[in-house]
């Protein structure tokens, strides 16, 4: 798991209001690939963070001039922060596209909120392809084209409610 990474940033950056949850979701966004991975990733480290921070306004800090509200600044601050790196995270994480390119293909992964965005979002690639070869299973949907040069194969996965994971690969033809 990537803790190694998110719990440290979180506890160096957590005295930071606001920004502190807006770059451990951005930043945890990019570190995971799984969703449940992730938003586990980032609930530990804001609640590891949240935790220490507010034990250290307790037991630790003494602000004569602000009394009491140090340590209710802290709560108030932590449970804004987790909300925020939970909300930066799911935004990014959807809307990102992880991708990487070989010597004979490109392979790539994105969401989609339905089917036929994925036909929108690759419509460009499929211009001189043949008609798809389906291939359905309990959880995914794996479709085949042969095109002008190049095999497009992409499966599509149900990855939440009105979420689909989608898995390309662009392979060039050998004739």
């Amino acid at each position: 798991m990537k803790l190694k990474y998110t719990i440290p940033l979180a506890l160096a950056i957590w005295w930071i209001p606001i920004f502190s949850g807006l770059i451990l979701g951005f930043v945890s966004s990019f570190l995971n690939k799984e969703y449940k991975k992730g938003i586990f990733s980032v609930l530990l480290s804001s609640i590891i963070a949240s935790a220490f921070y507010i034990a250290l306004a307790f037991y630790v800090l003494k602000v004569p001039i602000l009394g009491n509200l140090l340590p209710t600044f802290a709560i108030i601050f932590s449970a804004i922060d987790t909300a925020i790196s939970l909300l930066v995270f799911n935004f990014i994480f959807y809307k990102s596209s992880f991708s990487s390119i070989t010597a004979d293909g490109m392979y790539s992964e994105f969401y989609v909120s339905s089917r036929e965005e994925v036909e929108d979002r690759l419509k460009e690639l499929l211009i001189n392809c043949g008609d798809p070869k389906l291939t359905l299973s309990e959880d995914k949907i794996s479709v085949h084209r042969e095109c002008t040069g190049y095999v497009v194969d992409y499966d599509i996965v149900e990855a939440g409610k009105n979420k689909y994971k989608v898995r390309l690969q662009v392979k060039k033809k050998y004739e």
